[in-house]
């Protein structure tokens, strides 16, 4: 009993010391945010000049984009194309993982793995 009441007591101090952040919330989520909004002017303007999204990452070469687009930390996007819309989503820790996902028209949507 001793032992569950002290592992209790250690896993209330982890949480209150290294509590994660609300999904979407914090520097490692506006940095994906940031950095994604430049992919989603690479994929309007491609939509813009060929009427359609690309149907991934690597036909924004060379005109939109040097290379594949990543993260500043170096993870990849994850993109679909969906029809005449596109999803695209980024993951990062905080500690717990968080993925957030944003389509054209809409709000980031962040959550929880």
């Amino acid at each position: 009993m001793k032992f569950l009441f002290v592992l209790a007591i250690l896993a209330g101090a982890g949480w209150y010391f290294y509590r994660p952040l609300p999904p979407g919330e914090g520097p490692e989520a506006a940095e994906g945010k940031r950095a994604a909004g430049r992919v989603v002017a690479m994929l309007e303007a491609y939509r813009e000049a060929k009427g359609v999204y690309p149907v991934d990452l690597d036909d924004l070469i060379p005109d939109y984009s040097a290379g594949v687009p990543t993260m500043t930390n170096g993870r990849p996007y994850d993109y679909e194309r969906l029809g005449a819309r596109y999803q695209l989503t980024f993951n990062y820790t905080n500690p717990a993982p968080v993925h957030c996902t944003i389509e054209p028209e809409r709000k980031w949507k962040c959550e929880w793995f």
